[in-house]
């Protein structure tokens, strides 16, 4: 475990006294558990963009989804190498 330091609101450092006390646990233990759900909730948010975008242009006619598909790699690939 890493210890690290934080700033809270004074109203947030006595809902989390508050919790704590209800809880039977320390602080830093609900604090780390906050941030557990908080990092999987981004996760999941990140992912469902991602699955959002899943066949975006599969109807479309006036654009060649493979080629520039390639297109963007080759320049990637490209800026890559510059920097190697």
């Amino acid at each position: 475990m890493k210890r690290t330091q934080i700033y809270l609101l004074e109203s947030q450092k006595e809902q989390l006294d508050k919790l704590a006390r209800q809880k039977g646990k320390a602080i830093a233990e609900i604090i780390r558990e906050a941030v557990d759900m908080y990092i999987v909730k981004h996760d999941k948010a990140s992912e469902d963009h991602i699955l959002a975008t899943q066949g975006l242009w599969k109807n479309r006619d006036d654009i060649d989804s493979q080629k520039y598909a390639d297109e963007l790699r080759n320049e990637l690939n490209t800026r890559l190498e510059d920097k190697a």
